[in-house]
């Protein structure tokens, strides 16, 4: 099922986070690129820490690596200087206003082995970050390379970010039959950015899900929408997160709304999710 914005502002989890059985990792992945996956990333993982959790972001996008920019924090420590065997595991997590950052590379310079040993350290990287988080965010590079399906095969279930451009929508739906072609029961879920307004939002969901279901026979779940919005823009312009910029702004109940989705999926929940968009 998939949810309304009504059903937000459940502020008690901010006090009483849910229990969550065992570290959740979930990509936040798109078809093409500035739609918006990196700022949905960490305002996200922001919105989860202020619920209580732990919350970790990998940022896999080697090379062209945004999140550290985004938190207004330097990179000292790299996936790719640790394979160099310039720093340890130990080294990696990095943290941005409660949250814990690992990036890949920082630089194309870095960018510099084989995918392969990238991925098999990505992989010890994820393992060693389940060891105290609640939440695992891999921001993924931009459609189906090698980074973008380790990150999916990394993890339990990806969100896909959706936009009102027909390329967007196609590039998305490209990437979803090529990973049902390998994978039938992938879990997606779906939110869409930069919405003029929350029916928008819903159109945009809607005319996605119906080209899956009509060509794939396939549906995802709406976690909801985050507004395109001057404050945003600002928030990102200033390389703060939402809360930090603007701790009162309403359009952080959409990241609330959000953040309670990927709760309930965390624990396979979805009975949670109570209203449908029609």
């Amino acid at each position: 099922m998939v949810c309304t914005q009504s059903t937000t502002g459940n502020l008690n989890l901010m006090n009483n986070p849910t229990h969550i059985s065992q570290p959740f990792v979930f990509a936040v992945i798109s078809g093409k690129g500035g739609v918006g996956k990196s700022m949905a990333s960490i305002n996200t993982a922001s919105m989860l820490n202020k619920m209580g959790y732990k919350v970790a972001i990998i940022d896999a996008d080697l090379g062209l690596a945004n999140c550290a920019t985004l938190f207004n924090e330097a990179v000292h420590n790299t996936v790719s200087r640790w394979i160099n065997g310039d720093c340890i595991l130990e080294d990696l997590p990095q943290d941005c206003s409660g949250i814990t950052l690992v990036t890949g590379a920082n630089s194309p310079e870095e960018n510099k082995f084989d995918t392969s040993i990238f991925m098999d350290a990505l992989d010890q990287v994820a393992e060693y970050l389940k060891q105290d988080h609640d939440f695992i965010i891999i921001d993924t590079p931009a459609g189906i390379g090698e980074m973008g399906l380790w990150a999916l095969d990394a993890a339990g279930a990806s969100i896909l970010v959706l936009v009102d451009e027909p390329a967007a929508i196609s590039d998305v739906y490209r990437l979803c039959k090529y990973v049902f072609n390998i994978d039938p029961e992938y879990r997606f879920a779906s939110i869409v950015n930069f919405a003029e307004s929350e029916e928008t939002a819903e159109s945009t969901f809607k005319r996605f899900n119906t080209i899956l279901n009509y060509f794939l026979k396939k549906q995802t779940a709406y976690f909801g929408f985050i507004p395109s919005s001057e404050s945003v823009r600002k928030a990102v312009a200033k390389q703060h997160t939402l809360l930090q910029a603007n701790p009162g702004h309403e359009i952080l109940t959409e990241f609330e709304f959000i953040s309670q989705n990927i709760i309930a999926y965390a624990n396979n929940q979805e009975e949670l999710v109570t209203k449908t968009v029609h």
